[in-house]
C-alpha cells in the first residue's frame, strides 16, 4: 500500500459539494407542481413538511393527494423521495415504479429510482435508469454525474469520465463533477488533467477539503513536495484533526529534510489515528517515527 493511499470511503466523505450538488442532494426533493386544484393543497402541504424535515407528515399529505388522484405520477415521485430519505428504499422504488408506469417520460422519476437502486447495490439497473433520465432530459447534469459515479462502481473509468465531461458541459460550475473526474483521471494516469480538474473544483468550492487534499497527494507523487505541503496546510486549516493530512504532510517534509516538522506531523497523525481506532494508520505513523528518527511514540502522553 502506498503511503499516499486514500480509502474510497474517505474520498467520498470529503468530496466537494459545490454548485449543483449540496448536502440535501442525496435525493432530488424538488417535486413538480400539480395540475389539479383538488390535490394541489395536499401536495403543497407535503412539500412544505418535506422541506422542513417532517417526512412522516409529508408522506401522509402525499397519501391524501394520491387518494384523490390515484393516477397522478408526480405525487408518487414525491412520496418516493420522502420514503427514500426515511430509509424505506423498497417503498421508494415501488413509488417510482408507479410514477414511471403512469408517465414513461418522467425523467426525474427515472433519476430518483436510479439513486435508490445504487443504495441497494443494484448498479446495472441504476445505470439504465440514469440513461432513461438522460434520454428524456438530455441536459440533466446530475443524471450524467451520478451515472458516472455508478460506472466507477463497475470500474468503467473511461465511460465515467465521459459522463463527468457531459455533466460539466451542461453545468460548468459543477464542482463534484470536476472532483470525481480529477480522481478518475489520476487513476488512469492523466496527472496533468487531474490537477487541472482539482484546480477548477477548488476555484468553485474553495472551502471543500477533498480536492485540496487529493491535489496535494498528486503533487507529492510527482515530487512537488513544497506544493504538496502547501495543499496539506490548507486542508489542516479547514480541518485540524485530519490525520491523513498530517501523515502525508510529514512524508513530504521528510523529502525536504524538515526533521522537526516531520516529527511533529507524524506524532500528531499517530495521536489522531490512535484516538479514532484507525490501527493501520497509527502503525504506519509510529513506524515512520521509529524508522526515520528513532523516536518511540508514547500514546499515554496524549
Amino acid at each position: 500500500m502506498s503511503d499516499h493511499h486514500v480509502s474510497i470511503a474517505d474520498a467520498a466523505a470529503r468530496q466537494p459539494q459545490g454548485t449543483a450538488s449540496k448536502a440535501s442532494d442525496r435525493i432530488d426533493s424538488q417535486p413538480f407542481d400539480l395540475d389539479t386544484k383538488q390535490v394541489k393543497n395536499y401536495n403543497r402541504q407535503g412539500i412544505n413538511k418535506h422541506s422542513s424535515g417532517d417526512l412522516v407528515s409529508a408522506i401522509a399529505e402525499y397519501d391524501r393527494a394520491i387518494e384523490l388522484n390515484p393516477n397522478y405520477a408526480k405525487a408518487y415521485n414525491n412520496r418516493g423521495l420522502a420514503k427514500g430519505q426515511l430509509g424505506d428504499l423498497a417503498g421508494a422504488i415501488a413509488d417510482y415504479n408507479r410514477a414511471i408506469n403512469l408517465d414513461r417520460n418522467y425523467a426525474k422519476a427515472y433519476y430518483n429510482r436510479g439513486r435508490a437502486r445504487v443504495e441497494t447495490g443494484n448498479i446495472a439497473p441504476a445505470i439504465a435508469d440514469y440513461s432513461w433520465a438522460i434520454k428524456h432530459a438530455p441536459h440533466y447534469a446530475k443524471a450524467y454525474y451520478y451515472r458516472g459515479l455508478a460506472k466507477l462502481n463497475v470500474d468503467d473509468k473511461q465511460s465515467a469520465i465521459a459522463d463527468f465531461d457531459r455533466a460539466i458541459e451542461v453545468s460548468p460550475n459543477y464542482a463534484p463533477a470536476y472532483y470525481h473526474r480529477g480522481n478518475t483521471k489520476h487513476d488512469v494516469g492523466d496527472i496533468v488533467g487531474a490537477i487541472a480538474d482539482f484546480d477548477r473544483s477548488i476555484e468553485i468550492a474553495p472551502g471543500e477539503i477533498g480536492a485540496i487534499y487529493h491535489r496535494g497527494t498528486i503533487k507529492g507523487e510527482i515530487g512537488d513536495n513544497a506544493g504538496a505541503i502547501y495543499d496539506y496546510d490548507r486542508v489542516l486549516a479547514l480541518d485540524p484533526n485530519y490525520a491523513r493530512a498530517y501523515y502525508n504532510r510529514a512524508l513530504n517534509k521528510v523529502k525536504l529534510k524538515d526533521k522537526p516538522g516531520a516529527i511533529f506531523d507524524f506524532d500528531r497523525a499517530a495521536t489522531l489515528f490512535h484516538e479514532r481506532g484507525e490501527i493501520d494508520g497509527y502503525r504506519r505513523a509510529i513506524h515512520k517515527l521509529e524508522r526515520e528518527y528513532n523516536i518511540r511514540f508514547q500514546s499515554s502522553k496524549h
